[in-house]
């Protein structure tokens, strides 16, 4: 897959063009804007291009595997911050659903009326037929579902890959019913592992996860959409603990040239399998649940917000 890339000169999330190096990965360097802190990539693939690479080449065994492990922690999670918010989910739209895990648990475990949208067609084809599940391949814009329906609209790990965070954020809200509620998950880019680990935190992938989040800027586009947050929290996966322990204990650091290769990834990122999948599966959940705390201080951040009645 040959691609191109631009250049992004201004913050995405509040238009500054007072920015920093922050990683100086070779090809696609991540910045800091001055202003608001946020952190993003500083150059991206153009619109068709970014839609066609989702869209036609987005999809893998590795993926699927990842996936099924993270449904197992984001179930427990959302049963958990529902339960938190006392409040009543009839209905569900998720967006970037990916193969449709999360969705079909929801559905089995709680009695939710669920909808899923997601752009690869590999992905949603899958959940579609295997799974039995709506999910329309399309973007959310184009997908024909209702503005101000849902109890609950929930993206996992789908905003750090999106140019325009604050347009998403509020694009999401408008399918939320008033009193109804978004609920967002992403990577901690400043936490303290992302810190420990510097380039070779695993997360850093700027051709794909091109604006990277604090708990900060994560809670400004929550809030720049009209949403109330009600209940944050997070957790640090067992396998980051341990790699930072390692590289710690051994004095070892991953540089930046030698942690992301653009052309090398674009060649592997769709093969290969999930690592350490079975353990993952047998144990992440188990130890989210014993790691997780109510803050934002972990590696992956989750916020619940409402929207006013």
């Amino acid at each position: 897959m040959g691609v191109s890339l631009i250049e992004r000169k201004v913050c995405p999330l509040c238009g500054c063009g007072l920015l920093d190096i922050h990683i100086p990965f070779p090809e696609i360097p991540v910045k800091r804007c001055r202003a608001c802190a946020f952190i993003f990539s500083s150059k991206l693939m153009p619109g068709d291009e970014l839609h066609r690479y989702y869209s036609e080449d987005f999809g893998s065994h590795r993926h699927m595997q990842g996936q099924i492990v993270n449904a197992t922690v984001n179930t427990w999670a959302f049963e958990r911050m529902l339960k938190s918010s006392g409040g009543t989910v009839r209905n569900l739209l998720d967006v970037g659903t990916g193969y449709g895990f999360f969705l079909k648990a929801v559905h089995q475990r709680l009695d939710i009326d669920v909808t899923g949208v997601e752009l690869s067609r590999t992905e949603a084809n899958y959940g579609n037929t295997e799974l039995g599940l709506d999910i329309r391949n399309v973007m959310l814009s184009e997908a024909e579902v209702t503005m101000n329906h849902f109890d609950m609209v929930t993206a996992f790990e789908v905003i750090e890959h999106i140019a325009d965070p604050r347009g998403f954020v509020a694009e999401l809200a408008k399918y939320v019913k008033p009193g109804g509620y978004m609920l967002i998950m992403t990577d901690n880019f400043e936490s303290k592992v992302a810190r420990g680990l510097g380039a070779g935190f695993p997360k850093w992938i700027p051709h794909s996860h091109i604006s990277h989040f604090a708990p900060s800027t994560l809670e400004r586009v929550v809030a720049d959409a009209g949403l109330v947050i009600i209940h944050r929290m997070s957790y640090t996966p067992w396998e980051l603990v341990l790699r930072n322990f390692r590289n710690r204990l051994l004095c070892t650091k991953k540089n930046p040239s030698s942690a992301f290769n653009f052309s090398v990834v674009l060649q592997t990122e769709m093969k290969g399998t999930f690592p350490l999948f079975r353990l993952r599966l047998a144990l992440n959940k188990i130890l989210a649940q014993m790691r997780t705390v109510d803050s934002l201080d972990g590696a992956l951040m989750y916020v619940l917000a409402r929207k006013s009645s």
